[in-house]
């Protein structure tokens, strides 16, 4: 009995030894594990430093990336009529050698291509930043970026508008923080207005990200234009929806303004992009100036160094301040 005793008292330890083995053996291994699901995701994380969500999706403060309103963009009705003396904007003639002398060409048309959604990624913005390429950029307001882009869009001299989100017809989508909305009252939107134009530093001008519903308010929009009346600033209507009074009430209320006359992205295809650009010129052919929207996409970006050279053949690219009235 006593031998029988000692022997079981002999096993007990190496059975705790074999337990405390075994949780070693567990905690190194979810360790290794871990730490190769960090290496993993590092090696798979691209190098564009973004903070952009999924198409669709919604980053906390930060706006739905739909980007525009696409299923209410209408295309544009181009009309072949003369057109007015007073709708073309003058610029300096180029100057061509014909019959041994020089002569004046013909003006060429004015064309103004605005890049929304600015301020909320950095690889893309800031290689539009760097095409030489007279664009302008619409920022959105509190994007991580906006401060630091706009400041160098202005350096650069180009035009620096702030993208103000406005409440869109469709409730799944979300234009993000500073956004207003028809349920707003004059002082609210003004408090909006007045932050919004604070975030982004050199803006000349306004122009809507989304705002399908809220442009097309008659009260909404005049509350908003007597805001903007009190800035100077021009607002640009990006056309969300075929129904918006911003431009013809603007106008009405002696704020300086312009519309939209192509999207050129909603297809995300450079070739596709490139069309666009080509209907953009034959717009301002016919109408002697126009106006396209664009997004800081990679396909965009690759159309717009793609067609630079041919667009620059056909038409003067001038800031989109130079064609509001």
């Amino acid at each position: 009995m006593v031998t029988a005793k000692k022997k079981r008292k002999k096993k007990r330890p190496k059975q705790r030894k074999k337990g405390r083995q075994w949780l070693v053996f567990c905690v190194v291994a979810v360790l290794f594990a871990s730490l190769g699901g960090l290496v993993v995701f590092l090696a798979l994380s691209p190098d564009d430093a973004t903070v952009l969500p999924k198409i669709g999706e919604v980053d906390g403060n930060g706006p739905t990336i739909s980007y525009e309103e696409t299923y209410v963009v209408p295309e544009p009705v181009i009309v072949a009529q003369p057109v007015k003396k007073s709708q073309v904007v003058p610029v300096s003639p180029d100057v061509t050698p014909e019959d041994g002398g020089l002569v004046a060409k013909r003006e060429r048309p004015l064309v103004a291509i605005v890049i929304d959604d600015m301020g909320y990624n950095k690889k893309n913005c800031e290689a539009l930043l760097d095409l030489d390429l007279d664009l302008s950029f619409a920022f959105l307001p509190f994007g991580p970026y906006t401060e630091h882009q706009a400041s160098r869009a202005h350096r650069l001299g180009r035009d620096v508008l702030l993208h103000f989100p406005m409440e869109a017809s469709d409730p799944k989508w979300k234009p993000g923080r500073g956004t207003i909305a028809i349920a707003m009252d004059s002082p609210e939107i003004r408090r909006i207005f007045v932050e919004n134009l604070a975030a982004v530093p050199y803006a000349s001008g306004i122009n809507n990200h989304m705002g399908s519903r809220f442009t097309q308010n008659n009260q909404s929009m005049q509350d908003f234009m007597e805001a903007m009346q009190e800035s100077g600033l021009f607002f640009l209507d990006s056309r969300t929806s075929r129904n918006s009074v911003g431009y013809s009430l603007a106008k009405k209320m002696a704020v300086r303004t312009a519309e939209r006359d192509i999207f050129l992205d909603n297809v995300r295809d450079p070739q596709k992009i490139i069309i666009q650009l080509r209907k953009l010129v034959d717009v301002a052919r016919r109408q002697g100036f126009a106006i396209a929207i664009g997004h800081p996409y990679p396909e965009t970006l690759q159309a717009l160094k793609e067609y630079k050279r041919e667009i620059l053949q056909q038409v003067k690219v001038v800031g989109v301040g130079t064609l509001v009235r």
